[in-house]
């Protein structure tokens, strides 16, 4: 069975409602074999005046990895946090509370980001979304065996299209 990579921003509201989309959908796909791929949409280094940034919260939910929590879990609550209750995911101290919601260690998790832990697999993930698999827009899916299903810039995916890329993946 094919593993697809959800690439992603928790900031970018097309990610937000492609999210949506798969959640609603993936239950009519238990065998879905997901790996969720956070990355910075703007990364810091190269577009310093684009804020809230993401990369904490890319290297949180490495962390969320790392610990066995649970990946779905986090990323919906930061989508939420961020979205819906206008909370900031750009700040060590928001980031570890929301985790500290999700059953983490607040106190490690926060260590982890004030030190820095996952700054390189951050950068990893952002090479791995735009050098390797060619990601030029979130959110994007692709599969390991070739499918995949590109954002437009300023649209992103429809509810339509990742049905019939689950379906062709799963069904």
């Amino acid at each position: 069975m094919p593993k697809l990579e959800v690439f992603f921003d928790h900031t970018c509201p097309f990610c937000y409602r492609g999210h949506g989309y798969l959640k609603e959908l993936l239950p009519k796909y238990p065998g879905a074999d997901i790996a969720w791929r956070p990355v910075e949409a703007h990364p810091k280094v190269e577009e310093p005046e684009h804020m809230p940034y993401e990369d904490l919260a890319v290297q949180g939910a490495l962390f969320v990895k790392e610990h066995g929590g649970d990946e779905l879990a986090y990323h919906e609550r930061l989508y939420r946090a961020y979205f819906e209750e206008r909370k900031r995911i750009d700040d060590i101290a928001s980031l570890a509370e929301l985790a500290k919601e999700l059953g983490l260690d607040a106190d490690a998790f926060a260590q982890a980001l004030e030190g820095k832990v996952y700054e390189k697999a951050l950068q990893q993930a952002n090479d791995h979304a735009y050098e390797e698999q060619k990601v030029w827009a979130v959110p994007t899916f692709v599969s390991d065996d070739g499918r995949r299903l590109d954002s437009v810039p300023g649209v992103g995916v429809t509810k339509e299209q990742v049905g019939e890329l689950l379906h062709a993946l799963y069904a």
